[in-house]
């Protein structure tokens, strides 16, 4: 059985929100739904169901298969936004120690031991 991450659906339809500079306030209105409601779903506390995720995916202008999945062939700017969100408070040595793990799991990937 397939189970959504409703906290990575939530980012990701905030993220492509702000990629067209449109507020919760306007897609909330677009939606006929609250923006008490459109916060709760970037936050993931609360479930979106299928046909209104779908309308989101049109109002933002992508393909549903961006805001469910994050295996989409060209997700990049989302991938980078998304690591960026998770780590920007970190401090220094939180990042390094990031850099170095991302660095062995390349070399790992490519065959560099």
């Amino acid at each position: 059985m397939l189970m959504l991450d409703y906290k990575a659906i939530g980012r990701r339809i905030a993220f492509y929100r702000k990629k067209i500079d449109m507020t919760q306030a306007v897609l909330s209105e677009k939606l006929d739904i609250t923006e008490s409601y459109i916060s709760q779903v970037e936050r993931g506390t609360a479930k979106i169901s299928l046909p209104r995720l779908d309308e989101t995916a049109d109002i933002l202008g992508v393909d549903i298969a961006y805001l469910v999945s994050d295996r989409v062939a060209d997700n990049g700017p989302f991938v980078n936004s998304e690591i960026f969100e998770i780590i920007k408070d970190w401090d220094k040595p939180k990042t390094d120690f990031l850099i170095h793990l991302l660095i062995c799991a390349d070399n790992q990937f490519n065959g560099k031991n």
